[in-house]
């Protein structure tokens, strides 16, 4: 979904992911080797719950059910540091809304968000991190974000909801 929030909201959501806020050694899979990547916390923050505001609706839509948000953070990728293949939940009617808050990104960088076939056998499809770009997907779709590319000096930002339906 291209131009999923209003400029002011995109705008206010790159300022948030800017502070100073973050923390190194986050990783996709629990308990996985490796270095890791940032990630900040964006319980109760105030640009991170508009983006949602804005969302609900659209995503809900999608799904053909209310949903509850179940946690809301931002993951940060330098040059290297991609993620690992994982799925977000095992679980039946769990979501995840993917947003890419960063103001520009130039197709050389990379950091395309990469899905799998269940099994982990084929990817199945990829989506670029253009600014003000969201993808809502089913959270047991195997999947990871890879780092971006050598001549990118910036940090590739993706803002998660992990989502549940409400089913009664």
């Amino acid at each position: 979904m291209n131009d999923f929030v209003p400029s002011e909201v995109h705008t206010n959501l790159w300022t948030t992911c800017m502070s100073k806020n973050w923390y190194f050694g986050h990783s996709s899979v629990s308990g996985s080797a490796g270095g890791g990547f940032w990630k900040m916390d964006l319980s109760e923050n105030e640009a991170a719950c508009a983006l949602w505001d804005y969302g609900k609706e659209k995503c809900e839509i999608l799904v053909g059910s209310p949903l509850k948000v179940l946690r809301q953070y931002a993951n940060g990728h330098t040059y290297g540091l991609g993620g690992k293949a994982h799925v977000d939940d095992t679980e039946a009617g769990t979501y995840t809304l993917l947003y890419y808050p960063m103001l520009e990104w130039d197709r050389a960088w990379g950091g395309e968000t990469v899905y799998y076939t269940k099994g982990y056998g084929e990817i199945s499809g990829a989506v670029r991190p253009l600014p003000n770009r969201a993808v809502l997907f089913e959270s047991t779709i195997p999947h990871l974000g890879r780092a971006p590319e050598r001549d990118f000096l910036g940090l590739r930002v993706t803002i998660a909801f992990k989502l549940r339906a409400i089913t009664s």
